[in-house]
């Protein structure tokens, strides 16, 4: 067993999968709440919008910066840090009526989310042992996507009855709460396992070489391929079935939520999958998600339902686009730090998690010029079916080749050597 891994136990893991829930439901409470806090402030439609790409312009960005903080103060610091910037950030909008403090209080949001990624994903693969590290992430990702469809079901329910000041109030407490155990066990937590030694190896360990760029950008950029359709479907699907299909807001909506809570389920089947499959187990993650990534052009049908009045078959297209893509991000990230040296990786997580997110952010922008270029969305469905498919095609193969060829030394980053990765 490695330095760190099987310190953190089963308790300490559902207290950090708890912490990213409710941290979740704090910065996803915005969207639910931009009609009321448009009515009340007078803000623009622009500047609504723009409290959720500062947001996550910050996150995206901000990964690269806490992974290299958690390498440097240990990831259970970073992690209470971001979880009390994002209580505080809470808080923060819920008591003004400025708009820059409002985008102040967003910029706390990203960091916190932010903290709550790129560290809480280092701490989980180094807390679990081999068996079970796909799966532990894939947990942490069902995690984050159930605390922001929770706040999308639960703020228009309590809405009617409660101001928005005072549901960001109380989810900021709620959050309070689970910050206090989170804090015990910050005391409780010994230095970070993993230091440089002064050769540059792990400390009375073997020696780990550089992490090979070839393989890194690989991996980067099919993770970003995945999130810019992910981001680009969650995006415009909504507008979409308005206004080609003529669906209400409520089937819309609907949709919506449909395909970010298939993301519970794949992560989790995704996890378990990588784990008990046989075989090598970097190749048969790849192989998995080229497998997903296929399923998942299904994306490509949207352009041909346009018109189309049955919803069911609606919903199967977006379960299938969204389930096979999103199976494998959680194994694929757990690959990392097998990349990095030890000590370095958190930094390297955190880059790898800045280039995934920005797939997101990139599809809402380039989705948007797509829609207005082309006068309809089908080109909008085409361009990132053609995505997934180039991944599938070129992409995932090279990336099982360079793998494959990538000498790891004798000792592996999760502390098991390569014989042990079969």
């Amino acid at each position: 067993m490695n330095a760190g891994q099987g310190a953190g136990g089963p308790g300490k893991a559902v207290l950090l999968y708890l912490s990213v829930i409710v941290l979740y439901v704090n910065i996803y409470a915005v969207p639910p709440m931009t009609l009321s806090i448009i009515r009340e402030l007078g803000v623009s439609h622009f500047q609504a919008g723009l409290l959720m790409t500062t947001f996550a312009v910050v996150y995206c960005l901000g990964n690269a910066l806490v992974g290299l903080l958690s390498d440097r103060w240990g990831a259970l610091r970073v992690m209470a840090g971001g979880l009390s910037l994002g209580y505080l950030a809470s808080l923060l909008l819920s008591a003004t009526g400025s708009f820059p403090v409002m985008l102040a209080s967003r910029v706390l949001s990203g960091v916190a989310a932010a903290a709550m990624t790129t560290p809480c994903l280092i701490t989980l693969i180094r807390w679990f042992p081999p068996e079970r590290k796909s799966l532990s992430v894939g947990l942490q990702l069902a995690s984050l996507t159930l605390g922001s469809a929770v706040v999308f079901l639960v703020t228009p329910v309590l809405l009617p009855h409660l101001s928005w000041r005072t549901l960001l109030r109380l989810y900021a407490l709620a959050g309070a709460l689970t910050l206090i155990p989170f804090l015990l066990l910050l005391r409780g937590a010994a230095a970070p396992a993993v230091r440089r030694a002064a050769g540059g190896g792990a400390a009375g360990g073997g020696s780990i070489p550089r992490p090979a760029a070839a393989v890194v950008a690989l991996l980067s950029a099919v993770l970003f391929v995945t999130l810019f359709q992910i981001g680009g479907t969650l995006t415009w699907l909504p507008p979409w079935l308005e206004e080609t299909s003529g669906f209400p807001p409520l089937q819309a909506g609907l949709a919506a939520m449909t395909f970010s809570l298939v993301g519970i389920p794949s992560a989790l089947l995704g996890g378990y999958l990588a784990d008990r499959l046989t075989g090598p187990r970097a190749l048969r993650i790849v192989r998995m998600s080229m497998a997903g990534v296929l399923v998942s052009t299904a994306v490509i049908a949207l352009g041909w339902l346009q018109g189309a009045r049955w919803f069911p078959l609606v919903i199967l297209v977006i379960v299938l686009s969204r389930w096979g893509s999103f199976m494998a991000v959680g194994p694929l990230l757990s690959l990392v730090p097998r990349l990095a040296r030890p000590g370095e990786e958190g930094s390297l997580m955190g880059v790898v998690n800045a280039v995934t997110m920005s797939g997101s952010v990139a599809a809402s922008f380039v989705g948007g010029l797509i829609i207005e270029a082309a006068g309809n969305y089908r080109a909008l469905w085409i361009v990132l079916a053609a995505a997934l498919l180039v991944s599938a095609l070129v992409l995932h193969p090279l990336l099982s080749r360079r793998w494959a060829a990538l000498d790891l030394g004798s000792q592996g980053a999760d502390g098991r050597g390569p014989a042990a990765d079969d």
